[in-house]
């Protein structure tokens, strides 16, 4: 039966891949700025809602334009590098590259960590997770736990676990609205209740649950103590929150916050990578220059409202950030190179240093008021 079921999933799979070919074949326009449909779900400790995401158990759908109804995973096996740009489809395939969700916190998260894509890969055959938090709302009693307090050792910590006292050896942050926090792989975390917090991470699930305290959790989200433990990094951590517009800038990607006083015009000679946008605030509109069939320009605009995502294919080399109420901010991830080519064997190696694996986004920025 799961054979069968699985053979049926492939073949409605290739079926919207032959549509969108066909699409292709008699349409020979750019790509353009996609929304997708905002699939949420109830957890136990509130509300997560997936906005870009290609996980397989989550696969957004296009809700505008002529892919309307298609998934992010079909695109990608479609348009492979026009989607997402040469460096970053050379580097993951047909892998979405990063995800965006939306976590509304009522009660505390499960003590967790994430992997390295490095156990990951060697491990679970997945990406591993490196995360950004933003923090969207905050009561003034809402707490984060983010790293130890001091060097712990890995056996106390098991017991805390077991007898419920972890707590006690855990950084405890007050988060406020407009924070964010970088989660490394290893960092032992979660949020508690009166959070609305922002996710722009790896297109990865890949977490690990050590400490539940005292809520029972679905079989999907087991505690997995043991499995995770020499992958803790127990070291103190003094956690702070990011500072400047450079929300993040790793190999796996990079967010800028963008104040969107006046238009931001974004242009390159050649295709870069793709752009996901999250409306912080205020109200965006795209506009993408587009052939009119007479020889001339029209602007096509897509809008971006507060609590949500659009994704700028990386085909669009030129378009154009307009905020189109009062005190638009915008989140900003791409993905930029993560190997490099050596001239003798001309095989991909890893890099020497993270500066040498990220080759910048060749697009150019412009304010215009």
């Amino acid at each position: 039966m799961a054979s069968v079921a699985g053979i049926a999933v492939f073949c409605v799979s290739l079926k919207f891949s032959n549509n969108l070919v066909r699409n292709m074949e008699t349409d020979n326009r750019k790509l353009y700025p996609l929304r997708f449909v905002d699939e949420g779900a109830d957890v136990p400790w509130g509300h997560v809602s997936y906005q870009v995401a290609d996980l397989g158990f989550k696969d957004s759908m296009v809700d505008n334009g002529w892919f309307g109804g298609n998934t992010l995973s079909e695109l990608m096996g479609t348009y492979l590098e026009r989607v997402v740009g040469d460096d970053v489809f050379e580097f993951y395939g047909l892998q979405f590259p990063v995800m965006v969700k939306v976590m509304d916190v009522t009660g505390w998260q499960p003590l967790q960590m994430n992997a390295s894509d490095e156990i990951a890969a060697e491990r679970y055959d997945s990406f591993g997770k490196t995360a950004l938090w933003y923090i969207l709302e905050a009561r003034p009693d809402s707490e984060l736990m983010l790293g130890f307090n001091r060097d712990v050792d890995p056996s106390e910590f098991y017991t805390r676990c077991q007898e419920g006292s972890v707590r006690e050896v855990m950084n405890i942050v007050r988060p406020r609205a407009g924070e964010a926090f970088l989660i490394n792989p290893g960092t032992v975390f979660a949020a508690g209740p009166g959070l609305r917090i922002v996710e722009i991470a790896e297109c990865s699930e890949l977490a690990f649950n050590l400490h539940n305290w005292g809520v029972e959790l679905p079989d999907s989200e087991e505690l997995l103590l043991e499995e995770a433990f020499d992958l803790i990094d127990f070291r103190k951590l003094v956690p702070e929150p990011v500072t400047g517009d450079k929300l993040a800038s790793c190999p796996e990607f990079v967010v800028t916050r963008l104040d969107l006083k006046d238009g931001l015009h974004i242009f390159s000679d050649q295709p870069g990578c793709f752009a996901v946008y999250f409306c912080v605030s205020g109200e965006a509109v795209i506009q993408v220059p587009v052939e009119d069939g007479k020889g001339g320009k029209s602007m096509e605009s897509y809008t971006l409202k507060s609590g949500h995502s659009i994704l700028v294919p990386s085909e669009l080399n030129d378009f154009c950030l307009m905020p189109s109420a009062r005190e638009t901010v915008l989140l900003e991830a791409l993905v930029e190179k993560r190997l490099i080519r050596d001239s003798y064997t001309n095989q991909e190696v890893e890099p020497d240093s993270i500066e040498e694996a990220q080759a910048p986004d060749p697009h150019v920025r412009e304010w215009h008021s």
